[in-house]
């Protein structure tokens, strides 16, 4: 499917969507949760409603609305000793790397055959070292060279083991899920750890449903084994990943009121609000509610390691502030849905942009964009960004496969008409 976008003023308030990330951890803890969780105002992007088929396949009993899904988990400690690999069982994580990353952990706990399958680009993405971290631990893993599907039979027993934290942090947040629930305690040595604040996100919620683990400045992981989940009633709240295509667009053209966004989340990319006030925009948070309206903007210069769902976004941004703005350490956006960095770079620039992808920085000059065809490459936070560029555009800009924003944010489409009308 392909979008129009014309030039706009973008005015008007929408609410954040409900946190991706936060109702896939939350959908996992409550799978391993004895008794009944509540989780309210959940997402129901894609990615979420792959996670929620897994749970229910490894277990859970489902019952849900609207607003909230009541999980009762904890079937892991009905499950015999005994499994057979000719009976796999098939979790299906669509194209959620992370459902993949996070549930390969935790389906190594049962004692079942298990097969993660995923779709589209994800069976382009490699597993990186899953299976010889598993196999460590005292599971089985087998993947296709490197690739998914991944084959896995438990028991996870945990252990001593060195991790490489440099590419994603969404192993590891599948290791804090399942070493808990190990025979042994465990201990996790990480190194060039990135996206610090995903592993903070994970720590509070597993926090929230009784578990207990020893954070030693990102480096040293110390677990207990055989501890026990608790059920927990939780809130999702909205996601700044998402907020933030809006939040920039108020900053170039125009001014954008957004509800539901927790001033004191640990969300990473909350990060936005403190680049936008520094170059000169005008930022006013207010009682989980943020109003941006636009000014000149100055150059800037952003680190990406901790932050990479703000790169495409924050290269828009770059087209419009003064001087030349530098986001660096991009090299991990590679791994993403597309090469992030390099594509978003090519689409912008066949609209005028002046960007140099310059070894592990983007390099951005202001530009004076023109319309014309671009492609979101099946990337949801590409399709997204360039949504943002097209409205202070002149001419016409066709943005080609905006389906794919109901990765994270089915709702999009319809918030964008809401506020540039």
């Amino acid at each position: 499917m392909d979008k129009i976008i014309r030039n706009s003023v973008i005015q008007g308030h929408i609410d954040a969507p409900a946190s991706k990330s936060m109702t896939i951890r939350a959908l996992a803890a409550a799978s391993l949760s004895p008794g009944e969780s509540i989780i309210s105002d959940y997402s129901t992007c894609d990615d979420a409603l792959a996670a929620l088929d897994i749970i229910k396949a490894l277990g859970s009993e489902i019952n849900k609305n609207e607003k909230i899904i009541k999980v009762i988990g904890g079937k892991i400690h009905n499950i015999g000793k005994d499994s057979s690999t000719s009976s796999r069982m098939t979790l299906n994580c669509r194209e959620s790397a992370f459902c993949l990353r996070l549930f390969s952990a935790i389906a190594s706990v049962y004692a079942l055959a298990f097969e993660l399958v995923a779709e589209k680009s994800l069976l382009q993405r490699r597993t990186k070292y899953i299976d010889d971290v598993l196999i460590e631990l005292g599971a089985e893993c087998i993947t296709n060279n490197g690739y998914p599907p991944i084959k896995i039979q438990g028991h996870l027993i945990g252990g001593n083991i060195k991790l490489d934290g440099s590419n994603s942090s969404q192993f590891l947040s599948g290791l804090l899920f399942s070493l808990p629930l190990a025979k042994n305690d465990s201990t996790i040595e990480v190194t060039n750890l990135k996206s610090k604040p995903y592993i903070d996100l994970t720590m509070d919620v597993l926090s929230k449903f009784g578990i207990e683990i020893q954070n030693e400045n990102y480096e040293l992981f110390k677990i207990k084994g055989e501890q026990s989940y608790s059920p927990a009633n939780l809130k999702i709240e909205g996601d700044w990943s998402c907020a933030s295509n809006f939040l920039v667009a108020g900053a170039i053209n125009g001014e954008i009121e957004i509800g539901n966004l927790r001033l004191d989340s640990l969300q990473g990319d909350k990060a936005i609000i403190d680049l936008l006030s520094d170059i000169g925009a005008e930022v006013t948070p207010s009682d989980n509610t943020i109003k941006v309206c636009s000014k000149e903007l100055r150059q800037f210069e952003f680190d990406a390691g901790d932050r990479p769902d703000l790169v495409p976004i924050l290269t828009v941004l770059g087209c419009f502030c003064e001087g030349e703005s530098i986001i660096s350490d991009i090299s991990r956006l590679t791994g993403k849905e597309s090469s992030r960095a390099e594509i978003i770079a090519k689409e912008l620039n066949s609209l005028g942009a002046k960007i140099k992808l310059d070894e592990d920085c983007l390099r951005i000059e202001k530009s004076l964009l023109h319309g014309g065809n671009v492609n979101s490459h099946g990337d949801h936070r590409i399709a997204m960004a360039l949504a943002v560029a097209g409205l202070s555009v002149s001419e016409t800009v066709i943005i080609e496969n905006v389906e794919c924003v109901s990765k994270s944010y089915p709702d999009f489409w319809e918030d964008f008409e809401k506020v540039t009308q």
